[in-house]
């Protein structure tokens, strides 16, 4: 597909956002004070849709300027400038598309989630789905570290006698949106990737979790463990600490946390258009398995934004601003997520070595090799930008060392036969953790290896 050049870039700096309102969070947590950043974000929706007539997935293709300004800034020839030295005009726009799901945020006063993602498939794809019809396949926590916030992913089978529009989105909002369709066999590359091979989706990890969830649960020439009766296993966070006093701080050094919003003013496709980022750094994540023990390997963390974000979206406390939300009756248990080992990744260094050195610092050390890399995707296709490579390694082979505690996160080890219940409890992490428990059901049970 041919891209359209960008021009008419600019930045500002100084502006009010409705997508993102960062803060500074302070809170008590058992008695003892602590602060943090929050950036107050909406939630969304995304929906897998499977066309029967045509036996092929439908996703869409749409320009993300957060993956394009974070791309080009951070190009060697442009790294360390200031944006507007930047001849952003001369770079192809290509890089800014990216391939996902449909999906919308949750802005509609008085819809549920079920209704805004019935309305996003027939604004995006133009197709008429019942919100009736949809299957609620899980709720992920999104930005743990900073939001909180929820995404609701949903199912459907559409077919030629739904169809009421060519789709696109909404034109007047500027957005542009081309169908792509997905062959079975290209998605299971993405969802199963072979031996040695890895997948790669210019598009959210959520994107890698819609198809694995698909070929594990769905497909009917798929007879994997995750259709056995679930055990009953159900994750409950352990050594709960109480939060409470929590109170924010809009007027707080950006730089402490590095958090620094910009709004970029732009034309594509001849409409000019607005779009507020807050650029991230690349990260690396890494799935722990020991393959002796048959246990997946996760941290649960303490995540005070989790906390926040997920009274936000109480019914009780919908549409509140945050200084009228009550959050000292809230269930402590709601701020810990399972999460994968992750680690920042300096610009153009080797993610592989900062998976190592994140693995290290849990105590278990191994060689750079023993990390296979198993999936690239872009979790910040909206504001940060940030693209993120997901390894997997065989902790039982690694050497023990001396770990760096932290009283925020605690290890905790899944037997292998427990996963198909974990894999069915919603807003325990990010899609990443899913992801991670699909990947041990799929690729390692059936092969044993890793």
């Amino acid at each position: 597909m041919t891209a359209s050049k960008i021009s008419d870039v600019s930045f500002v700096t100084d502006f009010v956002s409705k997508y993102q309102k960062g803060m500074e969070m302070s809170y008590t947590l058992d008695g003892n004070s602590r602060v943090s950043e929050f950036n107050q974000k909406m939630s969304s929706v995304s929906i897998l849709l499977f066309h029967r007539d045509l036996e092929q997935f439908l996703l869409v293709r749409q320009f993300r300027p957060a993956i394009f300004t974070a791309s080009i800034s951070n190009s060697p020839e442009n790294h360390g400038k200031e944006f507007d030295k930047i001849d952003w005009s001369s770079y192809d726009s290509e890089t800014g598309y990216t391939i996902e799901l449909c999906a919308g945020l949750i802005d509609k006063e008085g819809l549920s989630p079920r209704e805004i993602a019935s309305e996003e498939v027939a604004e995006e794809c133009g197709y008429r789905v019942d919100p009736d019809d949809l299957i609620h396949v899980i709720t992920f926590v999104v930005g743990a570290h900073q939001s909180g916030s929820a995404q609701h992913l949903y199912y459907a089978e559409i077919d030629e006698s739904m169809k009421i529009s060519e789709g696109g989105g909404n034109v007047h909002e500027g957005e542009v949106i081309t169908k792509v369709y997905y062959p079975v066999n290209v998605a299971r590359e993405i969802a199963r990737p072979a031996i040695g091979t890895h997948a790669e989706v210019k598009g959210p990890p959520g994107v890698l979790f819609a198809f694995q969830w698909w070929f594990l649960v769905l497909d009917p020439k798929k007879k994997g463990l995750i259709a056995t009766p679930p055990t009953g296993y159900q994750w409950q966070p352990h050594n709960v600490k109480t939060i409470s006093n929590v109170k924010f701080n809009t007027d707080f050094d950006k730089k402490k946390y590095g958090y620094n919003p910009k709004r970029m003013i732009f034309t594509i496709n001849g409409i000019t258009r607005n779009w507020d980022l807050a650029l991230c750094p690349n990260t690396a994540t890494c799935i722990l398995v020991d393959m002796v023990k048959k246990e997946l390997i996760f941290l649960q963390k303490l995540r005070a934004p989790v906390f926040v974000g997920k009274n936000r979206f109480l019914k009780e406390n919908i549409g509140k601003p945050l200084d009228e939300i009550d959050f000292s009756n809230s269930d402590p248990k709601i701020a810990y997520t399972l999460e994968l080992v992750v680690n920042r990744v300096p610009d153009f260094d080797d993610p592989r070595k900062f998976a190592r050195i994140s693995v290290k610092q849990l105590g278990y050390d191994l060689p750079e090799d023993s990390f296979k890399l198993q999936a690239k995707c872009i979790p910040g296709i909206g504001q940060s930008g940030d693209t993120q490579s997901i390894f997997a390694v065989d902790v039982s082979k690694a050497r023990l060392c001396e770990k760096e505690e932290d009283e925020d996160i605690e290890e905790l080890r899944v037997s292998f036969a427990d996963l198909p219940s974990l894999y069915r409890q919603h807003n325990i992490g990010p899609p990443t953790t899913y992801y991670a428990i699909g990947f041990a059901l799929d690729q390692l049970l059936e092969r044993d290896t890793l």
